[in-house]
């Protein structure tokens, strides 16, 4: 397989690239010669046959529905020793948004929080790459006190990112992100299967959501292997996988980047090792098709094909596993191995029990 940049130096490129304001591909090429070697300057053969040389790797992270129902190690109890441990810390501390924003996760001594999160970490960076943390609403914390413990796991985990805000709140703002560029946050339909940030300069490795809220009914997260589904395609419909390979235009929203030239926000729906140190899905159907018109181009059939078969394939019911959130517990998934969604919800008529969750978007280290 070949030699790619360590995480370390991507995430080195991706500040140098924020500070230089070019597309990281060109500073890469300017300054390190040697990454022309790497995952993004493959031609798309090349980049297939790091797929084909990592079958191994790409086996341990697959799994199905069957497979999550049976082994429920992705399901974290937030055990009575962290719940003390953090009643003692609340009880001396007045939880305000200036404490969510500026607190870190050496601030305070909690070893038994830290535990829990290193625990969260594995099982996110693991087979199957989401953690579901649950017991947290047991322990009578007011909104802003469960925000603090979510904020807190965050910072054990790694970085947290502020594109948003360390926090964005996710809930019905009226908008249908098919008729408006919003972001599916901001809105109560289904969301496609798929995996946060369509920027290439902003992608979070891992990301949560905490339920402060529920729905009155639905809003329920999906959630599939993204190598499960590359296993899936390569082995009946091969066909498509250079569809999959190639570089494609995204349209963004994401605060920041909103008037990046697309033509410089560009980047394959399965890479490896140009986000992460493994294979990674990076996909949303709508914004590759909205950035194609909006380059003045347009998605070739095979390219049409290929998004239909993996929508097919990602909705298949045999791969994807239903999780409800209820108030009090959150969920950490990675974004380069899962694919999400989230069915349509109605709320309470009444603002105050609307559906209400808090994301978080992280840096996680990986293990080398």
């Amino acid at each position: 397989m070949p030699k790619l940049p360590s995480a370390q130096v991507r995430a080195s490129l991706c500040l140098l690239d924020r500070s230089l304001d070019r597309r990281p591909t060109n500073t890469c090429r300017i300054l390190f010669p040697f990454l022309e070697r790497g995952y993004i300057s493959m031609s798309i053969d090349a980049r297939a046959d790091v797929f084909r040389e990592g079958a191994e790797r790409i086996a341990e992270l697959s799994w199905t529905r069957a497979d999550a129902e049976v082994d429920t190690s992705w399901r974290v109890e937030v055990t009575a020793d962290v719940l003390q441990e953090f009643k003692t810390l609340v009880s001396g501390l007045e939880v305000t948004q200036e404490l969510l924003d500026g607190i870190e996760s050496g601030d305070h001594a909690l070893p038994a929080l830290a535990d829990c999160a290193a625990l969260v970490r594995r099982q996110v960076l693991g087979r199957f790459g989401f953690a579901h943390v649950v017991g947290l609403g047991h322990g009578g914390f007011s909104e802003m006190e469960q925000r603090l413990f979510y904020v807190l796991v965050s910072l054990h985990m790694g970085e947290m990112m502020t594109t948003y805000g360390r926090l964005h709140d996710v809930k019905d703002r009226g908008y249908d992100f098919r008729s408006v560029d919003v972001s599916v946050s901001k809105t109560r339909v289904e969301a496609p299967y798929h995996t946060d940030s369509t920027s290439l300069r902003t992608f979070p490795n891992v990301f949560g959501l905490l339920c402060l809220r529920p729905a009155m009914d639905g809003g329920r997260s999906l959630l599939v292997s993204a190598c499960r589904a590359y296993q899936e395609i390569a082995a009946s419909s091969p066909e498509h996988l250079p569809a999959l390979f190639k570089d494609h235009f995204r349209n963004t929203v994401t605060p920041g980047d909103e008037e990046t030239d697309i033509f410089d926000n560009t980047f394959p729906i399965y890479s490896w090792g140009q986000f992460s140190n493994g294979p990674t899905l990076r996909y949303m159907r709508h914004w590759i098709e909205t950035g194609y018109a909006k380059a003045g181009r347009s998605l070739t059939d095979a390219d049409v094909a290929a998004f239909d078969r993996l929508d097919a394939v990602l909705g298949d019911e045999e791969h994807v596993l239903g999780v409800d959130l209820a108030a009090g517990e959150f969920i950490f998934f990675n974004n380069c191995t899962v694919a999400h969604n989230r069915t349509a919800f109605v709320d309470f008529p009444e603002d105050e029990r609307s559906r209400l969750l808090a994301r978080a978007w992280l840096r996680v280290p990986e293990d080398d």
